[in-house]
């Protein structure tokens, strides 16, 4: 009985010495200016994007760019984690406040994927199939699409692939450009192998390669690991043999079987 009564006064002093040092903190951070030394900025560099850095989300925030005093305990991390959101560079941003009286943010980067050349403009489709516009600061080397592309960003850049629906009238060429993009951009072999794809008249997909002197003519997004399965069996076996200048046309877009088109230059 005395052991349980003891437990329970830890417990009730447990208690009351954290009410007590949130107290303490709470009332310090009244009394506490904010300013850039309080400030702990965190950006994912992962994937080698640098479309944003400290600058960007420090005048993000809106209370270092007023006039007058500003207190830690006026910060609003719930608005600073919605302004950092709307950069349209960023997928994600975690702010949070310590004891000590520091403001952390944690952002994410978004990840392009692509860049596509549509009529008269240009901007990325990241991993998620996000239309994303470019950056004045910065340019990702990424997969390029162009050629026969009429697809303004205007009409998709609040949408993803996974959030279209069946009353969408149809599903546009971004779909499968996308599809394609996030199958060569997870394969570390056909990501370093094809640098650019043209959309020709008939909207088939042409591949040009980083290394041999032909194009590749996938056809549509169908069938993709069969396509390209027949592409690597075909780097391998065919033109070790004949050299890589060869041929100037790998078509692929048959089944069980490739058509090249011999170079006579």
């Amino acid at each position: 009985m005395i052991v349980r009564i003891l437990k329970i006064l830890l417990l009730c002093l447990s208690i009351v010495s954290i009410v007590v040092v949130l107290g303490f903190a709470e009332k310090s951070q009244k009394n506490q200016i904010f300013n850039t030394n309080n400030l702990k900025i965190n950006i994912n560099y992962d994937n080698d994007n640098r479309f944003v850095n400290f600058e960007d989300i420090k005048d993000e925030i809106t209370y270092l760019n007023s006039s007058g005093t500003k207190y830690f305990n006026q910060l609003n991390v719930l608005e600073i984690e919605k302004r950092i959101s709307n950069n349209p560079s960023i997928s994600d941003a975690q702010v949070f406040k310590s004891i000590d009286g520091k403001l952390f943010i944690d952002v994410t980067q978004r990840t392009p994927i692509a860049r596509i050349f549509s009529q008269n403009e240009s901007y990325y489709i990241d991993d998620n199939g996000r239309l994303m516009p470019l950056s004045s600061k910065y340019t990702s080397r990424t997969l390029v699409f162009n050629g026969f592309i009429n697809e303004p960003y205007s009409t998709r850049y609040r949408l993803n692939i996974t959030q279209l629906s069946d009353t969408l009238a149809k599903k546009t060429l971004l779909d499968d450009i996308f599809i394609l993009a996030d199958y060569i951009n997870k394969s570390d072999f056909w990501s370093a192998q094809i640098e650019q794809v043209f959309v020709n008249k008939e909207m088939d997909f042409e591949l040009i390669p980083k290394v041999g002197n032909h194009k590749i003519v996938l056809g549509g997004v169908d069938n993709l690991s069969a396509k390209f399965n027949k592409l690597m069996v075909f780097y391998k076996k065919a033109l070790p043999h004949t050299g890589w200048n060869e041929y100037s046309v790998v078509n692929l877009n048959y089944k069980n079987q490739i058509v090249c088109t011999k170079n006579y230059n």
